[in-house]
């Protein structure tokens, strides 16, 4: 009997053994080791690198580049599977790696050709960012050939190698990030089906405030273009959900104060930029040091560009333009050979073009390769060939012209902003900052602030909702709009400039710039804030970045209460003390919170699913701004559109679609939560979980292996968390209205930097810094930033004195 248990217990041992010591291998050690000596072959005079108490790398370098090149490698150390997934989408090469069924992807991402025009840009390279690009890359590409048996899990959970990193992966980086915030090709789509199948009032009413009517668009019901394109939108918006990218993407909130309004006698700058939340996040912090000069901030791992930051002098942060950078074009097949297309017209005769065809070979995991063809004509990709509805546009094809297909160069006018000096310095790198249109929000110790609007803006002759016929060159773009004509704002009287996703001008401004603005409940709480006369603290304006007071709801509520008080059908007596006695904040507790959102979605639904049809209407909500911004102004004007046109003899009234809406929201409160008002609380409904991309998803596949269900989601991911705001909050909290109400997009960083002392910036992120798991870094910051608290990113010796600290020293040799 001692035998056999001796025997048992020799066996539980070495299985205890192996387990450990597979552990280790497996999740131990990747994570670096920040006090050690590592010989760097590439690199010209040593390195040091300061890690603080939040993973943060401080690289004091004696050169530009070993600068980067050090930062290719941390980035490398901390984030390569990240970056590797961003390699993935930027060549389309899913199925290479990942299998079959992630092939669609590579031919959209093929078709939009992300890798092309980030190679043609590269040929357009100054010297010196060349040689800064490529010390980065030879840094990531160190690290990658150093540390074979120490990935991280993601690799083998993806049964895959790390890929070599280029110049071109770092300038595609740049032009993802710009897909990411175009929100105009997706919306533009399902406003043109609705012109062709709406009333002029009704179309109107979708587009308050905007100069815009269905009598600008051709009523041809026989070529319904836009419901030929909409399985794209449908295919981008799976990748976005794998990718960890959901959201609308577009919001964010930044402003400045002057000296004259801040309690400091220098200026404040305050920026957090909405983006789709995920682990680890979109950003990774950073302080580099080099000449006596320092630059520290957020940079995206992947480029060796400071993206949101300071340096000694200045500081900026950006919001979203909500530009309308893509439009449409149908192209006429020539009649005879399918290989031409109509290009012009001259004297009343056809000019006929060759598509331009590009061939690619595209290989599958486990699985032959595939052909690919991508054709394009002067505007750009054929993209109704990709998924194709042919039925719906006969004998045409449809080609996009998307701003991010121009030749820009972003990577170097932000080297130029990042070690800017002074205001004119930091303009001229401004000048060819063109993709993705962004509004800098700008400040200095001199005392300048500004908001600087930065983008190539179509010069248009047409609507921009119209599908332009490509054989006529007064449809097609014009030009850009010139800098100097940018609706830019330079040192206000006012002492303050701002910018939440509202229009940056008025209606006078001669250019189209777009009709996808938020609704001003952001900016307008902004404004509030701003315009009292007080002086603000670094202190005051972190409060506001957690301001979850709703402009919005207030105004909804006040339309609302009259109707639900006379309401005879329903009695409404428990929601009406609430919402009489709500303060309109999205806070955790708030329980007219949550019945404000259900009404909400129930009202929205009721008033347009019958006219625009439940596939359209979800295509529509994609983008929660649109149906919040209309739905206001449908209850201001009571529209036409509260009528269900599915009921004959009755005209519904806004009054009935109110009762009817408010009665579902306390249906599915109850049976949700049960009878206790005190149950329907804001937190319950409204969570947060941060998951990885790609993983998260595969998790939640319904014949997900159950090793993968628990490793995600015991391992890679954290939460729920309850949160506080809403999408028209300061504080974003923005959830699916088609999946309500897990909040997938929010404040992906938030910074304050008060100007009176550049030696530190106020910032917090949602996750942390590391990538790996098992890394002290990973997650640690997720708690601060859901309580509204801050750290401090140093970025001068200082951190030597006042914090914890490691270092890691990286010195030239032989490996």
């Amino acid at each position: 009997m001692k035998t056999i248990f001796r025997a048992l217990l020799f066996i539980l041992i070495l299985i205890l053994g192996i387990g450990g010591i597979a552990i280790y291998w497996t999740f131990y050690r990747p994570l670096p080791d920040y006090q050690s000596t590592v010989e760097q072959p590439a690199l010209e005079q040593e390195v040091d690198i300061h890690w603080d108490s939040h993973g943060v790398p401080h690289i004091y370098a004696d050169n530009k580049h070993d600068l980067y090149y050090s930062l290719g490698y941390v980035h490398a150390q901390d984030r390569l599977w990240q970056m590797t997934l961003s390699q993935l989408a930027a060549e389309g090469r899913f199925a290479e790696f990942l299998g079959k069924d992630l092939l669609p992807y590579d031919k959209l991402q093929r078709t939009i050709g992300f890798w092309r025009i980030a190679k043609k840009i590269e040929t357009t390279l100054a010297d010196s960012t060349r040689q800064q690009l490529q010390a980065y890359a030879d840094g990531v590409n160190n690290y990658i050939k150093t540390h074979p048996k120490s990935l991280p899990i993601q690799f083998t959970l993806a049964d895959m190698e790390p890929i070599q990193w280029t110049i071109t992966h770092s300038i595609a980086l740049a032009r993802l990030m710009a897909w990411e915030l175009n929100l105009a090709w997706k919306s533009e789509l399902t406003y043109a089906y609705l012109a062709q199948n709406l009333s002029s009032r009704k179309f109107a009413d979708l587009l308050p405030n905007s100069n815009l009517t269905a009598q600008h668009i051709p009523r041809d019901t026989t070529h319904q273009w836009a419901k030929a394109l909409f399985p794209l939108v449908n295919k981008n918006e799976q990748l976005n959900q794998l990718m960890g990218t959901e959201g609308s993407s577009v919001g964010s909130n930044a402003w400045a104060v002057s000296a004259q309004k801040s309690a400091t006698d220098y200026p404040l700058l305050a920026g957090d930029p909405h983006l789709g939340l995920n682990m680890p996040g979109k950003w990774y912090e950073a302080h580099l040091h080099t000449g006596g000069q320092n630059l520290s901030g957020a940079t995206l791992a992947g480029a060796p560009i400071v993206i949101l930051g300071q340096n000694d002098q200045l500081a900026w942060s950006l919001t979203n333009i909500m530009l309308d950078d893509t439009d449409f074009f149908q192209e006429a097949m020539h009649p005879k050979n399918p290989d031409k297309y109509l290009l012009d017209t001259l004297a009343g005769e056809p000019i006929y073009e060759k598509f331009e065809t590009q061939q690619e070979v595209i290989k599958i995991k486990n699985d032959d390769d595939t052909l690919f063809t991508r054709r394009l004509t002067q505007h750009g990709p054929v993209i109704s060939e990709v998924f194709p509805e042919q039925k719906y546009i006969d004998d045409r094809v449809i080609t996009m012209r998307w701003t991010g297909q121009e030749i820009t160069n972003e990577i170097e006018a932000l080297f130029t902003m990042n070690w800017a000096t002074n205001f004119e310095e930091f303009q001229r790198g401004a000048q060819d900052f063109k993709v993705p249109g962004q509004h800098f929000i700008y400040a200095d110790t001199a005392g300048n602030i500004a908001r600087l609007a930065l983008a190539n803006i179509p010069i248009r002759n047409e609507s921009p909702l119209l599908l332009r016929e490509g054989w006529k060159p007064d449809q097609d773009w014009q030009g850009f709009v010139p800098y100097d004509e940018l609706p830019s704002n330079i040192n206000p009287d006012r002492g303050w400039v701002a910018n939440a996703n509202n229009p940056p001008t008025g209606k006078e401004y001669p250019h189209y710039i777009s009709i996808y603005w938020e609704p001003d409940a952001r900016y307008d709480r902004i404004r509030q804030y701003l315009n009292q006369d007080i002086s603000f603290s670094a202190e005051a304006f972190q409060q506001m970045q957690n301001d979850s007071y709703s402009l919005y709801a207030q105004e909804i509520t006040k339309i609302i209460l009259p109707v639900l008080k006379g309401s005879e059908k329903y009695d409404f007596s428990t929601v009406i003390s609430y919402l009489e006695n709500w303060d309109y904040s999205y806070e955790p507790s708030e329980t007219a919170a949550s019945i404000m959102d259900v009404f909400l979605l129930r009202l929205s639904r009721n008033t347009y699913e019958d006219e625009m049809t439940a596939p359209v209407y979800k295509n529509f909500v994609k983008f929660s701004a649109l149906p919040e911004r209309s739905i206001l102004y449908l209850l201001r004007n009571r529209s036409p559109f509260f009528d269900d046109i599915n009921t004959k003899d009755t005209t519904e009234t806004a009054e009935q679609l109110i009762t009817k809406s408010m009665n579902q929201t306390v249906q599915f409160l109850k049976r949700e939560f049960g009878d206790e008002p005190f149950e329907w609380r804001w937190e319950q409904l409204h969570t947060i979980t941060l998951e990885p991309s790609l993983f998260g998803r595969a998790a939640d596949a319904p014949n997900a292996p159950a090793t993968l269900k628990l490793i995600v989601d015991n391992l890679l991911s954290i939460g729920p968390h309850a949160v506080r705001g809403h999408d028209m909050t300061i504080n974003n909290g923005e959830y699916s209205w088609n999946d309500p109400f897990e909040m997938i997009l929010g404040p992906s960083i938030r910074r304050v930097v008060d100007f009176s002392d550049m030696t530190r910036t106020m910032s917090i992120l949602p996750t942390g810094q590391s990538g790996n798991p098992l890394s002290e870094y990973y997650g640690d910051q997720t708690e601060s930033w859901l309580n509204g608290q801050y750290k401090f990113l140093y970025q001068d010796s200082t951190i030597l004195d006042e914090s914890q600290y490691k270092t890691m020293k990286l010195i030239p040799g032989n490996q």
